[in-house]
């Protein structure tokens, strides 16, 4: 297999994760609202996906995570994993905390801005190693401007 494939399978793969975390993340908020409004309290919400999700993963990636850990990762790669699982842990749990308290339908486009704020980032944090071209940045301004009609148009 050529670089070109490789490349190109690897693009492809991570476009198509893309959608799917996408999908996942929509049905979510449907799911999401009713596990809110009509069994549990955002945070106990929160903790069960949080637990449940973490069964899961260490199910289906078992294997890997044995030979991962024989590598022993540095100091430096545990604090950003670390980081990492902060992040997630608080962007569900606002996740349900906005679920808790707003319609669905408001919820998901303004939580989807995330893209604009990962663009932000990326620029301060990331320079060296991720370029932002000029149509990433137009395309995360469209995203903001999108949200806003749709929060807006919601009223």
């Amino acid at each position: 297999m050529t670089l070109t494939n490789t490349a190109t399978r690897q693009k492809v793969l991570g476009y198509g994760s893309a959608l799917a975390a996408a999908a996942c993340y929509g049905t979510l908020a449907v799911i999401g609202k009713k596990v809110v409004s009509d069994i549990a309290p955002p945070l106990v919400a929160t903790s069960f996906s949080m637990i449940i999700g973490t069964f899961i993963l260490a199910a289906i990636f078992q294997q890997n995570i044995r030979k991962d850990l024989v590598v022993r990762p540095a100091l430096k790669g545990w604090i950003f994993v670390s980081l990492a699982g902060g992040a997630a842990t608080w962007g569900v749990t606002f996740w349900f905390l906005a679920l808790s308290q707003a319609p669905a339908i408001m919820v998901a486009p303004i939580a989807s801005i995330h893209p604009v704020l990962s663009v932000l980032i990326t620029l301060v944090f990331l320079r060296k190693t991720e370029r932002v071209s000029k149509k990433t940045l137009a395309g995360a301004l469209l995203v903001t401007f999108g949200v806003l009609l749709i929060t807006l148009g919601g009223n």
